[in-house]
Order: structure tokens, then sequence, then C-alpha cells
């Protein structure tokens, strides 16, 4: 009987010292907690995106006549200047169909010079004609001659007259097949002087696309021989700004790039225009699909974005066409802008360090998925934490933008809590 009333009583003192134990073990427990102060200063979104390095002025260089490359005036990285010969085609062709529209115009040539002379043989019986009738008449009208002489007199002077105005269109047709002579001699000249191709302006050869011996045609559109950069010293970026940013660049802006055939040096460009025409892309996205379907759910989204030219110098030119570019540039600024670390705004207290202070879990916030300017910062007093809502705006690298809330500038914000 003692035995078990002892039993009891060691059951009811269990009973009653272990949550005290356990109260002491969680006091016990040290939370470390890490906090930054919100401050008033500028913040500068950082834009980066990548481009392509080209010249300024890039020309394309073609034929405009077929045939086959005779020989070749340049090559990579040959300095050419404007009118400079770059390649020739074989002449042989050109100049057959040359001699023959020559020779066609001496024809039609001939054929106008006897086209006049003719004429001036239909002057001539013509007068004749006149002069025979003018005679006729007045022995006609003396009854000396029959009337027949007379209507003989008659009709050749009509005929006369005919034969004439015959021989003018004549010498008009034969003036006519003249002159298309001459253009087909102009054209055969024209392209004739084609199979010489030459460089339309000062500047580097950056691609070559022919070969001695190839045939190129230009039937349906010119071939490129030759790409021709017009001055490397002086090349541009192009990047394509995405709209939500696009505000925040203009004309005149400094911008920092790097390419990697140069890991450790940085480079300066000038924004120079932003185009107005607008980049479409279509992004897919997947999405969480039910558990009965066979393929997750896709969604397509339409990214705008603006295309920005960067010069660049390049007195040394060692950017090259093609080179990729990770370019830094400054998007929107606020000057003097209350700012909250970005750590405290992903800052929540765990649940395990909640639980060691003996603090009940807060609510969900009530911020809106929807409304992303609306987000949670805490504070801690030494006992617990409390939350305040914020409303944030410009954010960079380190800092946000407060808009409304009660935080100012010196308040620490937790940013971090672990249990030690």
């Amino acid at each position: 009987m003692v035995t078990r009333t002892r039993a009891i009583i060691a059951v009811l003192l269990f009973a009653l010292i272990s949550p005290l134990v356990l109260r002491a073990f969680r006091h016990a427990a040290h939370v470390h907690v890490d906090t930054a102060a919100a401050t008033e200063g500028p913040i500068v979104r950082r834009i980066i995106a990548t481009g392509t390095l080209q010249a300024t002025t890039t020309v394309q260089v073609g034929a405009q006549v077929s045939g086959t490359i005779e020989s070749l005036g340049a090559d990579y990285n040959t300095i050419v200047h404007k009118g400079q010969e770059v390649a020739r085609l074989d002449r042989g062709l050109f100049e057959a169909a040359l001699a023959q529209a020559e020779a066609s115009l001496r024809q039609a040539q001939a054929s106008e010079e006897q086209a006049r002379a003719a004429h001036g043989g239909y002057e001539t019986a013509l007068t004749d004609a006149r002069t025979k009738l003018g005679r006729a008449e007045e022995l006609g009208a003396k009854l000396l001659i029959p009337q027949s002489d007379l209507d003989a007199a008659r009709i050749a002077f009509d005929e006369a007259s005919a034969d004439l105005q015959s021989s003018v269109s004549q010498i008009a047709v034969a003036h006519a097949s003249v002159q298309q002579a001459q253009a087909a001699v102009a054209q055969a000249s024209v392209n004739l002087d084609h199979t010489t191709i030459t460089s339309p302006i000062d500047g580097i050869v950056v691609a070559r696309s022919v070969d001695v011996g190839q045939t190129v045609a230009s039937a349906v559109q010119a071939p490129v021989l030759f790409n021709i950069a017009a001055d490397l010293t002086h090349m541009q970026v192009e990047v394509d700004i995405d709209e939500s940013d696009i505000a925040g660049i203009s004309p005149g802006q400094l911008v920092m790039f790097e390419v990697e055939a140069y890991p450790n040096q940085t480079f300066t460009g000038v924004v120079s225009s932003v185009r107005l025409q607008p980049v479409t892309e279509q992004a897919t996205t997947a999405t969480a699909a039910g558990p009965s379907a066979a393929t997750p759910a896709t969604s397509v989204a339409t990214v705008i974005a603006y295309a920005t030219m960067v010069d660049v110098p390049n007195p040394d030119e060692r950017l090259r066409p093609g080179m990729t570019a990770t370019v830094t540039l400054a998007g929107a600024r606020r000057d003097r802008a209350v700012r909250i670390p970005s750590t405290a705004l992903s800052f929540r207290p765990p649940p395990d360090v909640l639980a060691a202070i003996g603090q009940a879990p807060p609510p969900a916030a009530a911020a809106s998925a929807a409304d992303a300017t609306l987000r949670q910062v805490w504070r801690f007093d030494g006992a617990q934490f409390t939350p305040s809502s914020v409303r944030v705006g410009l954010a960079d690298d380190r800092w946000t933008e407060l808009v409304s809330g009660s935080v100012r500038a010196g308040d620490s914000l937790v940013t971090s809590a672990t249990i030690q």
C-alpha cells in the first residue's frame, strides 16, 4: 500500500514539475536576431541586358550581273577605299554582247542612212511629177493632149507624193531602230562595267562569301560577295530593353559593358537612340495541371522590348563585330528616398524561433498576391516580433524605396533570426 502511494505521489510531482522544466529550457534558448537600419539616400535601378557589337555602318557588296569570279582584289580584314576593285567577273560573254550590240547599232544606222537617201529620191520624183502635171494641165487647157495623158500625170503626182510620205515614216522607223540599238549598246556597256565590282565606301572587309572560279547568279537576287564595315574605331551595341525599364533610358546616358574576350576590363559607351518600333517576343511558360491531365498546361505571354543603340569608341580596334556584350545601364532613379534593406522585406519569423520565445505564429499577410507593392517588415523588441505593413516602389540590388508606411529612416528592421 505504501509503495502504491509513493508511486502516485511521484506521478503527481512529475506532472507538476515537467511544464516548469520545459518552460525553463524554452526560456534558456537564445534567439539571435540580425537587423539593418532603414536609411535615406539615392536608389538607382540597374538594368542588365545583352547585345551584339556591330559596326556603325556595314555595306553589303553584291554582283549586279551573273558570271564566274575571275579574280578577287580583297580578302578578310583588307582595308579598301571607295572605288577600289574588290572582285572581277569573267568578261568574255559581256564583251561579246557589247560587240554584237555595237554591230546591230551600225546596221541600224546604215538602214537609217538608206532610208534618208531613198527619201531624197522620192523628193526628186515628186518634183518631177509636179512639173509634168503642170505642163500637162497647160496643154490640156489648150486641148493639145488627150484627157488620158492629163489623168496619167495626176496619178503619177499622187503616187510620188504618197511615196514621199512613206519614206518619211521609214526614216522614223529607222531612227527608232538606231535609238534601240544605242540603248542595247549602253546596256551591254553597263553590264560589262558591272563585271568589275568596286567598294562603295572606305572601310575594312569583315566578310567574304565567294572564291575564284565560283559562279554567282543575280537573276532573282543580287548575291552578297563582301561585307564592308565603314569604320571599326567607332562601333555600336544593340540591346533590347524591357518595356518596364525603358522609361529610365534616354540618349546621352553613360553605359558600361563587358565582353568575354576581356573578362577583367569594363568598356563604356553612350546611348545614342531608343527606337520607337517595339520588339515583340512570345514567351511560353509551363503551368501546373490537374492530376488527370496527361501533359502540363502552357501559357504564352507577349514580351515587349525596345531596341536601344549604344555608341562605343574603339580606338585600338580590340572590340570586334559579333562579340556579345553584357551591358549595364542606370534606369529609374530616386535621389532622396527612405530606403528599406531588401533583405528585411524578404524576412518572416521562422516557426521554431517563434516557438522558442513563446510567440504565436502571426496570421497570414493580408496583402493581395496581385499587389506586389504591399509588403511586410518586422521589428524585434527583445521579447517578440512585430510586423508593419509598407508599400514599396523602386528597388535596386540592395535597397527598396518606401512609398508609404510607419517605417522611418533610422528604424531597425529584422533581416534574419536563428536559435543558438
